[in-house]
């Protein structure tokens, strides 16, 4: 008598190619859930930054009796200006800043980053590691930086998370490069430059310009109406600066217009949110679909991509009478 063998457990190749498939197809299903998970996760603490900035800048109003300026420097147009007049305007042109402060510097105390604001020293201006520019000023190495002062080269380097977009793809060091602008209104350019007060009439329409100090009583359109800070992705194209190059640096502020979002119009052609026009101060983040935003009463809320132009543009004025409700974005 023969024993019989029994068979042996196991998969035939048919079986296993099709636990293969399924398991393929339920990667397939399963993987744009975690990647929404893990953007709707980006995205609320996204949300998150835009209120801490918005609340400091309201403890700072409360400080100060006003929101803090988009950016400040001396003038450099007048020679007692300390330590020199020199050092505060573009070393190429008499128009524009070079190292003045950013409006994030100025919030500083009310985000808990008392002790990078106890470090510098503003009687200087502020320092850059990295200053990507495409011009003939930089030259063919398309960078004009490090420059500043050194004495504040601590502080610049050491940016609150904060200030961070978890969204956004890191091409600058995250300690130096933010992801969020104030609202420099509605004019093309340049609300970084605007020292008197016509320029400003003409420009200033928002929350933001040079040594510009907007008080709570200034934004008639009601501040539920009225943007304070948006995205502004360090990666995105901006003024002088292609995408990808990497611009927004956390301090620093000069003719790019670091820090500066603005509504505008050029030649016909509008800075809608995620616009990529070329040399624009557009609003730009990296949430699918439009850009985060906080309001000058604190709440934050999503605009589309393809809100009307006109509403969007109404949304950066802060006195120009427009009528605007929630619906409408």
């Amino acid at each position: 008598m023969h024993r019989s063998h029994p068979r042996k457990a196991g998969f035939t190749l048919i079986e296993l190619l099709v636990v293969i498939a399924i398991i393929g197809v339920l990667i397939a299903l399963l993987l744009p859930a975690v990647q929404a998970a893990r953007e709707a996760a980006r995205r609320a603490q996204c949300t998150n930054n835009l209120k801490q900035m918005a609340l400091a800048s309201h403890n700072y109003h409360d400080a100060n009796g006003a929101f803090p300026a988009g950016n400040y420097a001396p003038d450099w147009t007048n020679p007692n200006t300390f330590p020199s007049p020199d050092v505060w305007h573009d070393p190429n042109s008499t128009c524009c800043p070079w190292g003045s402060y950013s409006w994030a510097a100025a919030i500083l105390p009310f985000i808990e980053g008392n002790n990078v604001y106890n470090s510098l020293n503003i009687a200087l201006p502020v320092y850059a590691e990295s200053i990507p520019e495409v011009s003939s000023w930089a030259g063919p190495s398309n960078e004009r930086g490090p420059s500043g002062s050194l004495a504040n080269s601590t502080a610049a380097n050491a940016m609150p998370n904060t200030f961070v977009c978890p969204s956004v793809d890191r091409v600058k060091p995250e300690n130096q490069f933010k992801d969020y602008a104030i609202n420099g209104g509605t004019g093309l350019c340049c609300p970084e430059r605007t020292r008197t007060q016509s320029q400003r009439q003409s420009v200033g329409d928002g929350m933001g310009a040079l040594n510009m100090y907007v008080k709570m009583s200034e934004i008639r359109d009601g501040t539920s109406n009225t943007i304070l800070f948006t995205e502004q992705a360090h990666n995105a194209n901006h003024s002088w600066v292609p995408v990808n190059m990497g611009s927004n640096q956390f301090l620093w502020v000069h003719h790019v217009s670091q820090g500066y979002v603005t509504a505008a119009e050029h030649n016909g052609n509008p800075f809608p949110p995620n616009s990529t026009y070329p040399n624009s101060r557009g609003a730009f983040g990296r949430h699918p679909g439009g850009v985060m935003v906080a309001f000058a009463d604190g709440h934050v809320a999503f605009l589309k991509e393809h809100i009307n132009f006109q509403t969007y543009r109404a949304l950066f004025t802060r006195k120009g009478g427009e009528v605007v409700s929630a619906d409408q974005y």
